[in-house]
Order: C-alpha cells, then structure tokens, then sequence
C-alpha cells in the first residue's frame, strides 16, 4: 500500500547536536526499522505501546531532544512567581526570574540531589534545599550555604548554580523548553504550526489566559495513546462516543458532524483535526457569540488566515509533538442553556511505559464577559476534566494498549491496522484548493496524521 499523494516527511527542528546518551543498541535499531517498513504499509507492532527499553530511549531521545510545551505565561505572571512541571519523567522549576525571563530550573540540588522546591506552585526570590542549606536565586544561580566561610573557603559558586534548560522560549503565551543547547529555534521546531496557534490564540492582543490550575489525573496506559488520539483521530467518535448521543449529549447525526472535518498533516510530526462547518446567526468565527467574536482583531493575520476564519473553518484539535495537544469544541453547560465554545490544551506526562498523567488546562478569553468565561469553563471540565463524560471513554479505551503491548503472543502474531486513508481504502483525498500550509485532506475517514506522528516518532529514536 502506498499514501495518496501525502507530501514527503521532513523532520522538522532536527537537532544538530549531540546531547545524553549514545545510540540505540542493535537490537532496538532492527525493531525501529521495521516499524518504519510497517508504517508504510499501514501498520504498527503493539510492542510501541509497552515496552520498558523503547520508554528509556523516548526520555533520552525525543524529551531530552524536542521542544516540550512546560505551561503557560498566565501561570507565572510576577517575577518570583513559579510552578512545578516536568519533561519527560524530570521534574522542574518553571519560574520568572528577578529579571522577568522565564527560567526551568531542574528540582534537584547540586550537593546531593535533593529538591530544593516541595510546593507544586508559589513564588520566591530564591530556593533552599532542605538537607544541607544550599541555596539558589530563583535564577538558579548558587547564593550560599551554611557555615560558608568555613565550609566552602576555596569555592566558585558560578560552577554549582541548578541545571537548566539551555532554551526556553515562547509562542502565542505557549511556553516550551529544549534541552538541547545545539536544537533549532522553536519558531523553527514549530514550522507551519504557528500559523494554526495565531488564529487559534492571537485573535486580539490580550490573548488568552490559564483558568486557575491544571487538572491533573492517572491514566492507565501509555502516554502516545493521547497523542496518537489528538493528532488526527475524528474516527473513534462514532463509535467510542456513541453513548453521548443517546443520551442527546451530541445532538444530531453525529456521523454528519464528524465528516464536517478533515485532517491537515505538518512536518515535524505535528498535525491537526480541522472542521468546516458554517455558523448559524449570530454565532462567529468558530461559534463564539457576539460578545466574544466582536473583540477579536484581526489586522495581524495574512490574507489566508483571514479566509481561513471568513471560510468558517475551525480546529477541532491538534498534537504538536511530542506531547501538547488542543481541543476546542462545544460543550453542554446546565440544562436549557446552550452548549459553549471552550478550550482546552492537554498534555500526556509519561510515567514509565504503562502509565502517564493527563493534564488539562482550561483556557479563556480575556476580553470575553465573566459570564460567557464561566459558561465556556463548565462546558470544558464537563466534558474532558477528569470525571468528563468524553473522558472517561477515551481512557477506557486507551487502557488496552499496555497489555496488549506487553503480551508475547501479541508481539508476534498481531500489528495494528493503520490502512485508513491509504489508496484504494476510501473516499480519502488529498485537497489541491487547501488555503493553509501543510497537506490537507478531503475527508476525516483515514489515518494519515496518526502514521506522520509515529514517522516522526520512530525517526526521532532513531536520529544519531
């Protein structure tokens, strides 16, 4: 089987530097190139959803390697101001500096590992590690230690400060770090994903901001499971959401629905689930209502980023690899009130092969009214929060890849089917009329997003 007409993969943000551990052993090299050669076809061995080894080259590879979304600048406004977040498996400091730049300080303190910071979020002008007293400006700069002058008579501090992260930078309020010092730009790493991120979070100049703190929840499966999900699959909802329906959750033809959206494949592995779906009066740009949509400013978008939004296409959600993905959509608030447009940016948090921890942020405008912001907020917890009625079908389902991964009969004799979209399958198209960048789709009904990602995926372990 072959892909219809998908442009060719380049990787985006390839890192020109070495930093951690060496290659891969020859053993795991053999496997990766056959899920290579699996891809092609359409196809995926369950191992990559469990399996320890494959778990320790992601965090040394693609976490030590990737620009990793860590928060938002709403959460850390003031200088001092800081947040616990992780990359990978490695807890670390998300604070603004004395200076007002943004800095991730690795938790652990340079005497003997200790974490100089136990409070999930607070603000600080400095940190002290509880066992032996080192201290640390909230620079990460070392600032001092008990009995000094006896102590540490012959000592330069500038050689002990908190490791941190090399790059840090920002994009539409999205904050990301790469601890590869020799990586690209993150406007590099993001490519054409920035033109999505600007009509979906630059619409006016105050942009938007985080509602209160993340959600936070165990998921028992592996954390690609969400990634894979978010990155193109309109699929499971037809089936894994049947219920909604039902229970007139979602209202209408629901098949109808889904197949008002189509995919758009980005290099780099990032991809979206975009919609075209015409709103009724007086609803605007993707459904937001007149008192929303009437603040929204639009002289800093291009000629295409302005049809796009004139078009009434929308974005259903994206991943950006390897581990941020984005929902917006409409969400029931209390009963005979209508459904609000909300939105959410998800994270799957690896803990080790079998497990990950969702995070979710709700995210509003704010120049929008209160009440249309509380509205929006319900809509979202309800619907993807951690007892949301979307939610726990999704991770259900997911909860099967890890014994499927693990299971030696699976390993041998099964590999998932990855084949839709591709030719001779269906109706799937490539759309030649696509005003944005990246490969457009005609319909939702394939896999082409899903098969970039673990392209990208398997390219990144692979990558010397």
């Amino acid at each position: 089987m072959t892909e219809l007409n998908e442009k060719p993969e380049t990787p985006a943000g390839q890192h020109t530097g070495a930093v951690g551990p060496g290659p891969l052993n020859g053993s795991m090299q053999t496997f990766l190139s056959e899920v290579q050669s699996d891809l092609a076809q359409g196809m995926l061995s369950p191992r990559v959803l469990n399996d320890p080894e494959l778990h320790q080259a992601e965090l040394e590879h693609i976490f030590n390697k990737c620009w990793v979304f860590v928060g938002h600048v709403s959460e850390i406004p003031n200088n001092g101001d800081y947040v616990l977040r992780y990359m990978g498996e490695d807890q670390f400091i998300m604070v603004r500096d004395e200076q007002g730049e943004i800095q991730l300080l690795l938790n652990s303190c340079m005497h003997r590992g200790s974490p100089v910071c136990r409070a999930e979020k607070g603000n600080s002008s400095h940190f002290r590690c509880p066992y032996h007293g080192w201290i640390y400006k909230n620079s990460g700069d070392w600032n001092g230690a008990p009995q000094r002058a006896k102590a540490y008579r012959k000592f330069d501090g500038a050689d002990w400060g908190l490791r941190k992260a090399p790059q840090v930078d920002t994009y539409q309020g999205l904050i990301f770090a790469c601890l590869d010092p020799d990586a690209v730009s993150l406007r590099e790493y993001l490519g054409d994903m920035c033109w999505y991120l600007d009509v979906l979070l630059g619409l006016n100049e105050q942009g938007m901001t985080t509602v209160g703190d993340p959600h936070r929840w165990e998921v028992p499966s592996n954390w690609k499971s969400g990634a894979d999900n978010f990155v193109g699959d309109a699929y499971h909802v037809i089936a894994l959401h049947q219920s909604l329906e039902e229970i007139g959750v979602l209202g209408g033809d629901v098949a109808k629905g889904v197949g008002a959206n189509f995919h758009v494949a980005l290099d780099g592995g990032h991809g979206l689930i975009v919609t075209h779906m015409p709103m009724p009066e007086p609803l605007g740009y993707m459904g937001f209502p007149p008192e929303v949509h009437s603040t929204f400013d639009l002289k800093g978008l291009d000629e295409n980023q302005r049809a796009f939004l004139d078009g009434d296409h929308g974005v259903v959600g994206f991943t950006i690899f390897p581990n941020l993905s984005f929902f917006r959509s409409f969400g029931a608030t209390e009963p005979g009130k209508p459904p609000a447009v909300f939105t959410l940016l998800r994270q799957w948090q690896p803990k080790g092969p079998e497990n990950f921890e969702l995070w979710n942020w709700s995210l509003e405008w704010k120049s929008a009214p209160k009440e249309f912001n509380d509205a929006a907020y319900r809509a979202g917890v309800g619907s993807f929060g951690p007892s949301g009625i979307f939610e726990q079908d999704d991770t259900v389902a997911w909860a099967g890849g890890p014994p499927t991964g693990r299971s030696v009969f699976a390993r041998k004799t099964m590999k998932f089917n990855y084949q839709m979209g591709m030719e001779g399958m269906g109706d799937y198209a490539i759309r030649e009329d696509w005003m944005g960048p990246g490969t457009a789709s005609t319909t939702p009904w394939g896999e082409m997003n899903q098969r970039r990602w673990w392209q990208q995926w398997s390219d990144r372990l692979m990558a010397q």
